[in-house]
């Protein structure tokens, strides 16, 4: 299921009943004349351990933003490097080029339209894959004739590694989660902190129910960002093909020209004719 802001806050809705009734069970049972003879004992644990609990949370937390951060640039060094590779197929005689040109706008495509799409379940588009297949195939089997399609040739070979890292990189990122025991620790210590304020001797039954709900609906936002931020490709906090929609919406498919023909395969702005005088 996808971590979504909406299917979260159903949670947020079931927990904080669930807290507030232990808090006045926890009132009720020990009453307040009892909390008030602890409240010098009380109050510096609840202090202990939201501190510990905020500290667990904050390098969790810490860790999940980072690989999503990695993700994030994975994406953007992938597109980068099939835009270079869309650029230099200009370099390559017209029928060659234009083969690598299109090859590699369709794997644009593929990518937004088939590859998202399955990373929200954890992984690849067979698809996407057999066409990035063919764009090596294109790359691989040519021949330069000339030192300056050598070059590029290279150069083409050279983006092409770096795609592959990072499809390579976003294959092993679908898996990448918070470990199963982590995720007991978290939310063990996320009930602890809530059940620890239960014992606050507080005059007034509504400031307590306040207190109460309050921390139990950040603890449950902050639990909220761990998990988007655990599965960068999915959820309300993802990234986005955006890398790619670029690259789609500045290149178009062209058709592939006849042996021989001029190399004009990268159509350019044409320039702005001047108004005639009058």
């Amino acid at each position: 299921m996808e971590i979504t802001l909406a299917n979260f806050l159903w949670i947020i809705v079931v927990a904080l009943p669930l807290s507030l009734g232990g808090m006045l069970l926890v009132r009720k049972c020990l009453g307040l004349e009892y909390l008030r003879n602890n409240h010098e004992v009380s109050d510096p644990m609840v202090a202990v351990m939201g501190m510990l609990f905020a500290i667990l949370l904050g390098f969790v937390l810490a860790n999940s933003m980072d690989r999503f951060e990695q993700a994030r640039t994975t994406v953007r060094d992938e597109a980068g490097a099939v835009g270079d590779i869309v650029r230099l197929s200009a370099g390559l005689p017209p029928a060659v080029g234009a083969r690598l040109y299109n090859k590699s706008l369709r794997y644009v495509d593929s990518v937004i339209d088939d590859d998202w799409k399955s990373m929200r379940a954890d992984k690849l588009s067979d698809k996407t894959q057999s066409i990035f297949g063919e764009l090596w195939q294109e790359c691989v089997h040519y021949s330069p004739q000339t030192q300056g399609e050598s070059n590029i040739h290279q150069a083409i070979i050279e983006a092409m590694k770096v795609a592959s890292e990072c499809r390579r990189t976003r294959t092993a990122q679908l898996s990448y989660r918070i470990p199963q025991n982590l995720w007991i620790v978290v939310l063990l210590g996320a009930f602890t902190t809530v059940i620890f304020t239960y014992f606050l001797a507080v005059e007034n039954v509504k400031v307590q129910i306040f207190m109460t709900s309050l921390v139990t609906l950040v603890i449950g936002l902050n639990i909220y960002m761990l998990c988007g931020y655990d599965a960068p490709y999915s959820g309300d906090i993802c990234i986005t093909p955006a890398p790619f929609d670029a690259i789609r919406i500045v290149f178009k498919p062209m058709p592939e020209p006849a042996v021989g023909a001029a190399p004009a395969l990268i159509p350019a702005v044409a320039p702005a004719v001047a108004p005639a005088s009058k």
